[in-house]
């Protein structure tokens, strides 16, 4: 795999809310073994965002080895989290779109959330014809 950081290592850290119940963690896991299974990253892990849920964001940042890391928040839209909590756990002023910073000596770059990513409109719209489809609409 070429890594755009000269030969080191890419890393990616899916950060999702976090919930009390299992159903969150394993729709984050399934997504992290999709997403190790293609082969762009040497790790994928996954981060909460949410106040008591581990593990957090700086957490998996400094545990990882890769020396470039890709931060994607699974939400929706910027909201506290991302605009707020993230920007200040991380040591850095938010804005809108990608930033790049330095973590523990990595680079870390946190993305923009999924949420107007154009296949998240058909995934909205494949939710409806998986509905209709089995209910034989």
């Amino acid at each position: 795999m070429e890594s755009a950081n000269k030969g080191g290592k890419k890393g990616l850290v899916i950060v999702g809310h976090g919930s009390k119940l299992h159903y969150y963690r394993e729709v984050m896991e399934f997504h992290r073994e999709r997403i190790l299974k293609a082969g762009f990253f040497d790790e994928v892990e996954l981060a909460f965002a949410a106040h008591g849920r581990k593990p957090t964001v700086d957490e998996v940042v400094k545990k990882m080895e890769s020396s470039e890391i890709y931060l994607v928040p699974l939400f929706m839209a910027y909201g506290v989290h991302t605009a707020e909590e993230l920007p200040e756990l991380l040591g850095f002023e938010f804005k809108e779109g990608a930033v790049e910073l330095e973590m523990d000596g990595k680079k870390v770059v946190l993305c923009e959330p999924v949420g107007k990513d154009e296949l998240v409109t058909h995934a909205i719209l494949n939710r409806v014809i998986s509905a209709k489809n089995e209910l034989g609409l």
